[in-house]
């Protein structure tokens, strides 16, 4: 399960649809995600909501979850958002939080959320800090542009608003071990995911690997080595409760822009879980480390009960543990066809996804006919 995919869809279909999401999520192994609001038109007004829930359920039948979008004026719309099938706000980002208001607006949505009782998923960077920037601007400059200052300073200010007004938060996509160090030491019940990126690319190893420089531009950015390894260390040590994937599609034509223009975003769906499931073979981390990150916790996030249950239908990923392989992501599901995993050997490789007890998806070289058809008999008898 993943607790954090844009599907984009509406005028952004160009980049992904509910259609080629779902087809991505299956070929990844995942039945279930997240599903971000920042699409075009963005959702945020319950209206927008409502056909997007309409929309998809007539377009996938995975199991999704919908956030709603940080709303720009007065929070109290949150109710309604809740009750018309909103599961969380989120990703609230900080262009939105400094165009809305600053800190004055944070108190006020978290104030309305904790009394609404729906949870905020966000973006930790601190918008004041990252304009505080004054050098030069390109690829190479990313990790400066929006260094880790901004994302220890917004972690540093949710802690105190949770504090506050014990409003239920998610910080998503942190990138550095002192923010899991503080949310640790908070004492409070703030969960939080890492994204594969994070963990297995530095900048500089992504910049000198990938086709072109824009395949690295992420929010929060790839960070230096010496950090890539100490949270990944973490990882294997059982210290990250979450990992997403932060499935952010855009067309190639995007991402051959210069760096102001071009649009921040890691292709992950279909890489997440062999590259984790990889740490596992190759003795870097034991097999429930990786199973409680992308499917126990996340489940629990998601408020899911979904896997083989008496009396339900099957929602199963069938892994092949012996199909090493290289990544590559002209064979991806997905519309984004690239990724700075190319060219990435993994061990494992995704050989069937079940959904609603049905054959959803079948990696083809992966798995034999045989037990394909073994599948399907076994399927149809319930």
């Amino acid at each position: 399960m993943d607790i954090h995919v844009h599907f984009r869809d509406f005028e952004l279909s160009y980049k992904e649809d509910a259609v080629s999401g779902t087809q991505a999520a299956l070929a990844g192994g995942y039945v279930a995600v997240g599903d971000m609001p920042n699409t075009k038109p963005p959702i945020k007004t319950v209206e927008l909501l409502r056909r997007k829930i309409e929309e998809f359920g007539r377009k996938t039948n995975l199991h999704i979850r919908h956030y709603f979008g940080a709303p720009p004026q007065d929070p109290s719309i949150l109710k309604d958002a809740l009750i018309n099938g909103a599961y969380a706000v989120g990703e609230v980002l900080p262009e939105e939080v400094l165009d809305y208001g600053g800190d004055q607006y944070l108190e006020a949505l978290f104030r309305e959320a904790a009394r609404v009782g729906i949870p905020i998923v966000m973006h930790c960077e601190d918008p004041v800090i990252i304009n505080q920037y004054s050098g030069p601007r390109d690829f190479e400059h990313h990790n400066a542009i929006r260094g880790p200052r901004a994302e220890l300073a917004c972690v540093h200010n949710i802690i105190k608003l949770v504090y506050r007004y014990g409003t239920k938060v998610h910080m998503t996509h942190l990138t550095l071990p002192q923010s899991i160090s503080m949310i640790r030491l908070s004492g409070l019940d703030i969960t939080f995911d890492v994204t594969p990126h994070h963990m297995l690319l530095s900048q500089e190893e992504c910049l000198a690997r990938a086709e072109k420089p824009a395949y690295c531009k992420v929010n929060p950015p790839l960070r230096d080595e010496t950090t890539r390894r100490e949270l990944l260390t973490m990882f294997v040590r059982g210290e990250v409760p979450i990992v997403a994937s932060d499935h952010a599609p855009h067309a190639d034509w995007e991402k051959d822009r210069p760096y102001d223009e071009a649009p921040p975003g890691i292709v992950g769906l279909e890489t997440t879980a062999p590259l984790l499931l990889t740490l596992w073979r190759r003795g870097f981390t034991d097999l429930g480390t990786v199973m409680r990150a992308i499917q126990e916790r996340p489940a629990k996030f998601l408020g899911l009960n979904v896997g083989i249950r008496q009396g339900f239908c099957a929602d199963l990923t069938i892994i092949n543990t012996k199909a090493r392989h290289r990544i590559e992501p002209e064979r991806f599901r997905s519309k984004a066809k690239f990724s700075p995993f190319k060219g990435f050997e993994v061990d494992v490789a995704v050989a069937a996804t079940i959904l609603h007890g049905k054959l959803a998806y079948i990696g083809e070289g992966y798995i034999d006919e045989t037990t394909v058809k073994t599948l399907e008999n076994a399927l149809q008898g319930g």
